[in-house]
């Protein structure tokens, strides 16, 4: 061919052209990720976008799943690589195990995953939102309530048992007011 058969001035003839309908990114592409995280021992790619679903947020927040790894042949009873950012979330992580490995494998409809490898990772940073300590707001009881808790323990004649009591009644009272909330 030649360089006079074509006219880049002049639109392709209609026959030429192929009309085509726009389809969503996802769709076209889901089938290159597959064959590239199919590499690397995921069974499916939506582990890693659905895994906060998979997990819950909480679990989320702290751990990245990296690849799953199953014996030659196999794609069952893979050990999943977790990384997460520090040694109190690994060990987080390793108290939570039997509850994440049946979260994934209920995710996958099988025996995807039988073992975790947890992989500290510093690099890895936590969400902005992300708080490990729980905001603590310090319940005042009313005087009605310190004195009623009070009067319930009037005839108890150890010193140290009635201070018990009373710290007791206090909590009782300052949990049913939390769950008031």
């Amino acid at each position: 061919m030649s360089d006079e058969d074509f006219d880049i001035k002049q639109p392709a003839p209609k026959s030429a052209r192929i009309a085509a309908d726009l389809t969503a990114l996802s769709k076209t592409m889901a089938p290159l990720t597959k064959q590239l995280f199919g590499k690397k021992g995921f069974v499916e790619v939506s582990i890693l976008t659905n895994w906060d679903k998979i997990v819950g947020k909480e679990l989320a927040n702290y751990s990245f799943p990296q690849k799953i790894d199953f014996k030659r042949d196999q794609k069952n009873n893979g050990i999943l690589h977790l990384q997460v950012p520090s040694g109190a979330f690994a060990l987080e992580i390793a108290h939570r195990e039997k509850y994440i490995l049946e979260k994934i494998n209920a995710y996958f409809g099988y025996n995807a995953v039988c073992g975790l490898k947890i992989v500290q990772n510093s690099v890895i940073s936590l969400p902005e939102d992300f708080d490990d300590v729980e905001e603590k707001k310090e319940i005042v009881l009313s005087d009605d309530e310190n004195c009623y808790i009070k009067s319930l323990s009037e005839e108890v004649k150890s010193s140290k048992l009635k201070e018990i009591l009373i710290k007791l009644g206090q909590s009782i009272f300052k949990e049913n007011h939390k769950k008031e909330k």
